[in-house]
């Protein structure tokens, strides 16, 4: 592993994410409250924030798209730049939706967008600077990381929100895009060497239906998990403070879980962690839907965290072995990125639907749970 020339993306990574991790605990609970003063309904409010997130990975797979198309020229370094700049604007957008609440719609935009462009970036870099056979390890080390600088993050956005409000919460994720972009200068530039067509994904999602159903079953999880949990979690505890401490706790387990699994992925393949992730994350769902309890919750969080990695990062080390099995970086990762979005905006719609019809935001867990299993169906096709 080339320690000294991935550490930089490591941390332009981490510190991203930390401004990140802001937004993705808050921006829910943030988007309902701010809808509910306005309307005083919580249905409304609840289909605001199904709405922001549509538009969020709308124009996330947009980005990812045109990603593909400008990396060959561009470079893989300058997708990880426009992606920090654009969250730097999604944060901006937030603070004016303090006065006006229409800009939330376009930081749901600039949101997704930066998604894509950092994300696309961030994996063809990963990709062309790691070693191969050892990706497990390298994102379990990434992980590492990550988790460390993110340990305290959610604690620390409930204590600025409720001591000083949610305009701190914005500046102080603004600080961390910062540092992001000042060390991305030790990142090597890279580019990619073939540019892909639409149709060539298309038809790959004909000929892999199991990988494309398991890359789709991680969006729609991925999706109720930052919504219909989110504001669950939230309307169970009902103060940011409380909200923000949950979820560090469920953190702390994570970081050392992250390399084991990584390393297991090198050494005995991916059948075995995915199967047991699969099956253990759809009943955490299911256990989230019989229960109502916070104690009970944080257990069931602590457990999906283990199983997200366990699924996560095979599928993770999987992208990058196709993109060198068929000797194209932007193939693989279109592949993925489609499907995954596709799996994000229909658990959107089922979000959207689920509200319309008056049931429980707890029905959403019952959908998350049946879909984790889809990924057991690419067991037999994999190595």
């Amino acid at each position: 592993m080339k320690r000294s020339r991935l550490l930089p993306l490591f941390l332009t990574q981490s510190f991203r994410s930390v401004a990140v991790t802001f937004l993705g605990f808050f921006s829910s609970v943030y988007i309902y409250k701010q809808t509910l003063t306005l309307t005083a309904s919580q249905p409304r409010s609840l289909l605001a924030v199904a709405t922001f997130y549509l538009l969020l990975y709308f124009f996330k797979d947009l980005a990812v798209v045109l990603a593909e198309n400008w990396a060959q020229r561009a470079g893989l370094k300058k997708q990880v730049t426009l992606g920090h700049w654009l969250t730097a604007l999604t944060l901006i957008a937030f603070l004016l939706s303090q006065h006006n609440l229409a800009f939330v719609w376009w930081a749901g935009a600039l949101w997704g967008l930066s998604i894509g462009f950092f994300w696309f970036g961030r994996f063809g870099l990963m990709l062309k600077i790691s070693q191969r056979g050892k990706f497990g390890k390298t994102l379990g080390w990434a992980g590492i990381l990550e988790t460390l600088l993110l340990l305290g993050v959610p604690f620390s956005g409930g204590l600025l929100i409720s001591r000083l409000g949610y305009p701190a919460l914005f500046l102080t994720a603004f600080g961390f895009v910062i540092f992001a972009l000042v060390i991305l200068r030790w990142v090597p530039a890279q580019k990619t060497h073939q540019d892909v067509r639409l149709g060539e994904i298309l038809r790959l999602f004909t000929n892999r239906k199991r990988v494309l159903l398991t890359y789709f079953s991680s969006g729609v999880r991925g999706t109720l998990y930052s919504t219909a949990l989110m504001l669950y979690v939230f309307l169970v505890l009902e103060k940011e403070l409380a909200f923000g401490a949950f979820f560090s706790l469920a953190l702390l387990v994570v970081a050392l879980t992250n390399f084991a699994t990584g390393s297991w992925v090198d050494r005995k393949g991916k059948k075995g962690l995915i199967a047991y992730g699969a099956v253990i994350s759809s009943l955490v769902w299911l256990g989230r839907f019989l229960t109502a309890g916070a104690g009970a919750l944080l257990v069931l969080d602590v457990i999906d965290r283990i199983s997200g990695g366990m699924l996560g990062i095979p599928l993770e080390v999987l992208t990058y072995e196709k993109a060198l099995d068929g000797r194209s970086t932007g193939r693989a990762l279109l592949f993925r990125e489609m499907a995954v979005g596709a799996g994000e905006i229909t658990a959107c719609c089922l979000l959207v639907a689920i509200i319309l019809l008056g049931w429980p935001l707890k029905v959403a867990f019952l959908v998350a749970a049946g879909f984790n299993l889809l990924p057991l169906l690419s067991l037999r096709w994999l190595k």
